[in-house]
């Protein structure tokens, strides 16, 4: 029974109606909708019923011969349900059974992670879980107006309370028969984790639009995926071929042509060598200087990442190699004075092991540091002193003046009636010199006399 389409009386507990939960039919629309799939289309409203009719609606399944009658009296309405089919023991088990199946499902909906909410064809609600009935009226209708206007999955951000942050949904629309569903997932974090993401990557690509050093990433399927400005610089490759995403073989042949790869002797072992550095990129292993033909060199690094991509690093070191070889051309000039010396010197470095020995002092001393397999001490070198030229305590001073960085100067008589100078002094660095000049005493005497 019903009064202005509310409730009144009932023959029927709703908890023995099948998928039906207490307070789901405490108006006429909510037990329509429960109705309708059975007797078909019904009226909105008891009240458009005229006062005094009686309607008989009959199921629309033809094997069921139930009848619905819908009446109206004044502002009474009644509906009453008839089956003149009287269900036996199994068929009573069969609707229990039924029942139980709906509830269990109804429960398990319920605790879903998702929203859900089932509409008739005119998009009135003929069930929703828990989850969708926490959305207060506006939200739900927000949710279900942009999930019915595409055919598609479709994200939509509301604002949450004054204390709480946005809520963003991705709300989907199927249809099944005459009914249609509406799935609405809270994907709150993942939208927020893929913000961070987008920052991340904004702010490397920032750092990678800064850096000096040319930079190429390849994707799995070894297609160019991402690249700096920079790598336009080093390559002189225009932007058009980099964007098109070339392949890692397109992309060195695009080197090649643009004489930014060592001159190979031929394509067969050029092609050779770049499936060579390919392999070695993907296990992490290359490493290589070129020494392009137009006198630049670069610095080419492959790394592997995840996924199966490689990404290769192209840094211009044609200013560190000019230097390293003008250090070495330094260098070579300093050793070659030197060793064109008449004093014997040898340098001790900050551990007491010799960093400097010239000619005259391996002919003197028989030694060769530079040749040697291991690291010559300075203990060492005392020995080879003490048994070559000396064996009286001059050598232990010698050693002690090394070792406490002071300045020493010993004379040395030798056998053959010259002598030998011994001056021990102190370098920046924490390092120490000794140095040897052999005097005669006939050229000594002879100048004194000339004087």
């Amino acid at each position: 029974m019903f009064q202005d389409d509310i409730l009144v009386d009932q023959d029927t507990p709703a908890e023995t109606m099948p998928g039906v939960a207490s307070g789901d039919i405490g108006t006429w629309p909510s037990l329509r909708s429960w109705l309708g799939c059975r007797f078909g289309p019904l009226p909105r409203s008891l009240e458009d019923l005229d006062d005094g009719e009686l309607r008989d609606l009959p199921a629309t399944d033809a094997d069921d011969m139930a009848t619905l009658s819908l009446s109206r009296l004044n502002d009474g309405g009644r509906v009453q349900v008839t089956d003149p089919a009287r269900a036996g023991p199994l068929d009573r088990h069969r609707t229990r059974r039924l029942g139980a199946t709906i509830t269990r499902y109804q429960t398990v909906f319920d605790k879903a992670p998702c929203a859900v909410r089932i509409l008739d064809p005119a998009g009135r609600m003929l069930w929703q879980n828990a989850v969708f009935a926490g959305y207060d009226p506006a939200q739900a209708q927000l949710l279900i107006d942009t999930a019915t206007a595409r055919d598609t999955a479709t994200r939509l951000r509301m604002p949450g309370p004054a204390t709480a942050e946005d809520r963003v949904c991705e709300v989907v629309h199927i249809r099944a028969g005459d009914v249609r569903a509406v799935f609405a997932t809270d994907v709150t974090q993942v939208a927020n984790a893929e913000a961070l993401r987008r920052e991340f990557i904004q702010t490397l690509t920032k750092i990678f639009a800064n850096l000096t050093t040319g930079l190429a990433v390849f994707d799995r399927h070894r297609n160019l995926a991402l690249f700096n400005p920079a790598l336009l610089d080093l390559t002189g490759l225009p932007a058009p071929i980099l964007s098109s995403q070339p392949s890692l073989i397109q992309f060195f042949d695009s080197l090649r042509d643009n004489r930014v790869l060592p001159e190979p002797k031929n394509y067969a072992s050029w092609r050779n060598q770049i499936e060579t550095m390919i392999s070695s990129a993907a296990g992490g292993l290359y490493l290589e200087d070129w020494n392009l033909p137009n006198g630049m060199t670069y610095r080419v690094t492959g790394r592997p990442h995840p996924d199966g991509a490689i990404a290769f690093l192209f840094e211009d070191i044609t200013d560190n190699v000019s230097l390293a070889r003008h250090f070495r051309s330094q260098i070579s000039l300093c050793e070659a004075v030197l060793d064109a010396s008449d004093e014997a010197k040898i340098v001790f470095g900050p551990d007491n092991i010799v960093s400097l020995c010239n000619r005259p002092c391996r002919q003197l001393l028989g030694i060769d540091p530079d040749a040697s397999f291991a690291d010559m001490t300075l203990r060492e070198v005392v020995t080879v002193c003490r048994d070559s030229l000396s064996r009286d305590g001059v050598w232990d001073r010698v050693e002690q003046a090394v070792l406490n960085r002071a300045a020493l100067e010993e004379t040395l008589p030798q056998p053959d009636g010259s002598t030998l100078i011994c001056r021990v002094g102190h370098l920046p660095g924490n390092s120490a010199i000794i140095t040897l000049l052999a005097q005669h005493g006939t050229s000594r005497s002879h100048a004194k006399a000339q004087a």
